[in-house]
Order: structure tokens, then C-alpha cells, then sequence
């Protein structure tokens, strides 16, 4: 393997030997100074990575730009030293790359002994500009870019390039000990003013127990930050622990924004979460492991065992569940109350039996919710008493006031319902007749069975059989409007119309069609077939005429695939209107029993 130099030249392995008589020459001096110069940049190389080590910034003069005197190291590990102050005029307006190489070159030229030459080679940075990036990465170390607009220079403050320590090997190791000359210590005073310090340092402080402080002193606001993914995730300041990301844009509103991650492999990984707008969350992160990638309420919530709690006020978003072995105890001298924020109502729900020993009390505009069931015992008839009456309502809709009153005698499964007024089902009931001795008065009245009009003794008037659809009544009539009498008339009449009756279940369908050439088909509806029978299907038609058109005497042909044709009984090529109309009966419904015991 050969190791380079500088300038792609390998390092040189041998050293002059010097001994008492021996006759030197010029490369016997000049390999001994190539050998130590080779070590010297080769040290330098491994210690400080390339780049500026001091000095050599950039400031604008008037339209040029100067750069300032300093040291700088290159690839090679060559020294680059620019012992004053160099200003290099701009070639135009635009963007330039400034940069500084190691040059070397001949000077002080004597003439001895009849030979003249150079006697000595001088080094010196050598500072270049252009409006393209250096090629020669290895020698050209780069100190800025720079933006010339309108004679105006500007400095930009990016892409210098900034020598460091670096250690390719081994490790690091400073002395122990708790005083200055220990640890690693940085520079004093960086941002100015006076006393201001930061250092590491280690050592034992009790037998074999030690101390690792990291330290940054002197004033308040001086921070200790670590930094991870490009912001700080933990940070010292003012006196407080901070977690979280502390620079980047604006968290929203239910993002978790810093946790802290409990992690046991093989066991339970917990994280304690803060997400903004919400509070803090103690989740189980087994599945996962913890981070900040989890979304409300996708992880389980972890235990949290405290052995006493004493808290002003306890929130629980989604409920607060407090589990205990033995007996749960509430106690305040001023009594236990349960409310929803914002209002005085709120929710108490019990698992279990719940005694009181005394009397219960609700205050104004509360009610006794009891889930799916209410059961209330006791050896005595119930009793509901309320100075405005009883309602029986469904509460979980505002507003809502329709609810099932189920009534059931213990022991049985049968029980009465005992109304000594109007019984009113729901919000929206039409007023009960003045006139009327009691009745219910609901929106919608539903029966599984049958509803009966009329009294036993007498015979129901009429009866629905809800089971069937059945109306049983000796005539179904009907009162509408009269269509002579205005809305707004003083004495207003009705018409009593009643229903066609006949001993089957009929459907009609008319219209009107018209001849064409003495013939016509008239379609029916596309369900026609499906609902009716095939058998039993009649066609009436009347011929209608126009002033004094002449009309023919019609016959309609048998109904088929939902259509019938029409045709002149004598041939004539008649192109008159006609009304039709067909009668059938319901094919979904079984024939109609017409004759049956009273």
C-alpha cells in the first residue's frame, strides 16, 4: 500500500544517515527536509480534517471582496498561512466561490561561486475566485460564497468549509478530576462579558461512586441542549427540564408532541405522552415499542398504580375508572358531587347495588337514568308523584319526549295500566275534544294484533286485524272537503263518499289510446304481469269522437305480456280516440273468502 504526500506523491520511507566526513549534496538535504515536512502534514492531516482552522473570513470592499488573514489546512495536511489581509476584485455582477490552496514558491536569488539561483522556497496561501466550485476538492478549501448585485457585495453565510479534531482511532481519554485542569474544557466567554464556562468532567465523589457533570454556568438562561433529527429533544434552561421539539413549525392540535418511553424487552413497554390541546396520556406500547407515531386512542392505556392521590380536581377524557380491592371511599365535608362541566347536570353510574341511607334527592331539571333496566322493589305499591304530572320520555335525544312505558306485575308477566285521565304518548300529540270523557292521544299508533271500535255488549263497530290487514265494517265511507265551498266560508259542507266494494281483490288501470288505420296495442305498466293473474282479466272500451268525426263500434283482444290490442269490429280504417280500461285481479294475495260465520 502506498501512502500519498501532497500532490499525489508517495510518502518517502528513507531518512539521511549523517556521519563525521561525509560529503553532502543538495538532495541528501532536500530528502531530509521532505521527510520531516511529509510527517509534520501527515500528523496534521490525521488530527485536523481539512478546512479553515483560524481567521481568513470574508467582508466586502466596495465592489471586491477581502479575506482576512489565517491559517487553513488541506487534504494533505498542508499548513496554509495568509499572513495579511488579500483583496480580490469580483469579475462582474453574480454568485462567486472564494477559496484559498497551499502555494509555495522560489525566492532570494543569489549568485555564488559563478552559480545563480534561488535560495529559498516561501509559502503562502494563495486566495482564488470564480462563478464555479473548485474541481480540486483534495487542495481548495472553501471560505465562502459571495453575491455581487449592482456593485453592492453580499457574503452569504453558507458553504465554509471549518477544520476540527478528529481522532480516526482510539479514543479520547482526559484526565479525572473535578477541577479545571480536567475533563474537557471549553473556552471562556464565547458570546463575551465575563465568568461564563462549560466543561465535562469525571470523577469519584463517595468511594467508588462518581459523578459524570456536564456543565454550562454562569447565567440563567445559559442551556444544555441534546439535539436529535435536526432539533433539540431535550433540553436544560431557566431552571426547568424541557422535552420535545423545541425549533420547527407549530405543532397542531392533537399531536403528540414529547413522551417519556419506558422500554423492558420482553415485558411491557409504557410511554407517557403529552399531546397539545389533550393533556397527558399513559398508553401500552408492547406491540410497538414507544415513539411519537401513535394517533388518540389507537394504543391500550396503561396501569398507573398510585398508593395515595390527593388532587384538587381529577379529569379523565373518556372516563375515570377508579378500581380498588376493598371498599371505595368519597369523602368531603362538604358532600360528594357528581357534575358535567359547563352545566350542573352530569352522569353517576353504579355496577353493582348502591344503597343510601336516607333519602335521594334530585335537584330541579334531573332524572334517574337506569341503562338498559330499572328495577324498583319494595313491599308497597309504587307511587310517582308530581306536582306537574308524570312523563314517560326517551332522554337520549334533546327535545325528544316519546318513550315505551312497559307495566308488569311481580310474579307475572301481567300487569294494568290504569289511566283515570288522558293518556298522551309523546311530544307532538294532537289535542284531546273537549266533549270526550278520556282517550289517548299519540302521533303514531302501532298493534301487533287487532284494534276494536265499539263495545263488547253491543258488537265492535269496526276492527282492523292487524295480523291480516282485514277492515271489518258495514260500510267503509269516507267525508272530504266540498269542492264548492271556499276555505274561508262561514257554513262549509262535506261529502260522504264510501268505497266500491266486491267479492274479490281487484286492481284497474285506464287511459286513452287512438286508432291508427282502424287498430291500435295499448302497453300496460311494466309490473302488470307480476301483480295480477292471468285469468279473470276484462277490457272495457268507448269509443270518443271529436265535433262530428265518425266513429266505429271497438273490440279489444285478450291481455297478453302486459298489452292488449284494439281494433274497428266492421275493418273500417278509423283513426279515432278511445278510452280503455282493464280490470284484474292481485296475483300476490290468495283468493278472497267471500261467505264466512259471523
Amino acid at each position: 500500500m502506498t501512502i500519498i504526500w501532497k500532490k499525489d506523491l508517495p510518502l518517502p520511507m528513507a531518512r539521511p544517515r549523517y556521519y563525521d566526513y561525509e560529503y553532502l549534496r543538495a538532495d541528501d538535504l532536500t530528502q531530509a527536509l521532505d521527510y520531516l515536512l511529509a510527517r509534520q502534514n501527515l500528523a496534521a492531516r490525521l488530527l485536523r480534517p481539512m478546512g479553515v482552522v483560524s481567521g481568513l473570513d470574508l467582508t466586502a470592499t466596495g465592489s471586491d471582496v477581502t479575506v482576512g488573514q489565517g491559517v487553513a489546512i488541506d487534504g494533505d495536511g498542508n499548513v496554509i498561512v495568509l499572513p495579511d489581509n488579500r483583496r480580490s476584485a469580483l469579475p462582474g455582477d453574480g454568485t462567486f466561490f472564494v477559496w484559498i490552496e497551499y502555494h509555495e514558491f522560489l525566492t532570494d536569488r543569489r549568485d555564488e561561486g559563478g552559480v545563480a539561483a534561488e535560495t529559498r522556497w516561501t509559502e503562502e496561501g494563495l486566495v482564488k475566485v470564480s462563478a464555479t466550485a473548485p474541481t480540486d476538492t483534495a487542495h481548495a478549501v472553501l471560505l465562502g460564497k459571495v453575491t455581487r448585485t449592482g456593485g453592492t457585495v453580499t457574503v452569504q453565510g453558507t458553504g465554509r468549509q471549518v477544520a476540527g479534531l478528529r481522532v480516526p482511532v482510539g479514543a479520547i481519554v482526559p484526565a479525572v478530576g473535578a477541577g479545571s485542569q480536567a475533563g474537557i474544557t471549553f473556552p471562556t466567554d464565547p458570546g463575551g462579558g465575563s465568568g461564563d464556562e462549560a466543561y465535562v468532567r469525571y470523577w469519584p465523589y463517595s468511594g467508588e461512586n462518581t459523578i459524570l457533570r456536564i456543565a454550562n454556568n454562569n447565567d440563567p438562561d445559559d442551556l444544555i441542549a441534546f439535539t436529535q433529527y435536526g432539533a433539540d429533544r431535550l433540553r436544560i434552561g431557566g431552571g426547568m427540564l424541557h422535552l420535545g421539539s423545541m425549533e420547527g413549525v407549530n405543532v397542531g392540535a392533537g399531536q403528540v408532541v414529547s413522551a417519556l418511553g419506558f422500554w423492558g424487552p420482553g415485558v411491557q413497554h409504557a410511554q407517557f405522552s403529552f399531546r397539545a390541546g389533550k393533556g397527558f396520556e399513559l398508553v401500552d406500547r408492547s406491540a410497538d415499542g414507544p415513539n411519537l407515531a401513535y394517533t388518540e386512542g389507537s394504543k391500550p392505556y396503561a396501569d398507573l398504580a398510585v398508593k395515595e392521590l390527593k388532587a384538587a380536581t381529577l379529569r379523565g377524557r373518556g372516563g375515570l375508572s377508579v378500581v380498588a380491592e376493598g371498599a371505595l371511599g368519597l369523602r368531603a365535608t362538604g358532600g360528594v358531587s357528581v357534575v358535567k362541566d359547563g352545566s350542573g347536570n352530569g352522569d353517576f353510574t353504579v355496577q353493582g347495588s348502591a344503597w343510601v341511607n336516607g333519602h335521594l334527592n334530585l335537584p330541579n331539571w334531573s332524572w334517574i337514568n337506569g341503562g338498559t333496566r330499572l328495577h324498583i322493589g319494595g313491599p308497597e305499591r309504587l307511587h310517582l308523584l308530581n306536582a306537574a304530572g308524570v312523563y314517560v320520555g326517551f332522554g337520549g335525544v334533546a327535545g325528544n319526549d316519546s318513550g315505551s312505558l312497559f307495566v308488569e306485575k311481580r310474579g307475572s308477566f301481567g300487569g294494568d295500566v290504569r289511566v283515570t285521565g288522558t293518556l298522551v304518548a309523546g311530544a307532538d300529540t294532537p289535542p284531546i275534544a273537549s266533549w270526550s270523557g278520556g282517550g289517548v292521544s299519540t302521533f303514531d299508533l302501532f298493534a301487533s294484533a287487532a284494534i276494536y271500535l265499539g263495545r263488547e255488549s253491543t258488537g265492535y263497530t269496526i276492527s282492523l286485524n292487524a295480523g291480516t290487514g282485514v277492515i271489518k265494517g258495514k260500510s267503509k265511507q269516507f267525508a272530504i272537503d266540498h269542492p264548492l265551498d271556499a276555505p274561508d266560508a262561514a257554513q262549509r259542507r262535506q261529502l260522504i263518499h264510501a268505497a266500491l266494494e266486491g267479492p274479490e281483490n281487484g286492481v284497474y288501470y285506464r287511459g286513452e289510446g287512438r286508432l291508427e288505420n282502424g287498430a291500435a296495442t295499448v302497453e300496460l305498466p311494466a309490473y302488470f304481469e307480476a301483480l295480477t293473474r292471468a285469468e279473470g282479466r276484462t277490457v272495457q272500451l268507448t269509443p270518443v269522437f271529436e265535433d262530428d268525426e265518425p266513429v266505429s263500434a271497438l273490440a279489444a283482444g285478450r291481455v297478453r305480456d302486459g298489452a292488449f290490442r284494439v281494433r274497428t269490429i266492421d275493418g273500417s280504417p278509423a283513426s279515432h280516440a278511445f278510452c280503455w280500461q282493464v280490470t284484474a285481479i292481485r296475483a300476490d294475495l290468495e283468493p278472497l273468502a267471500v261467505e264466512v260465520p259471523a
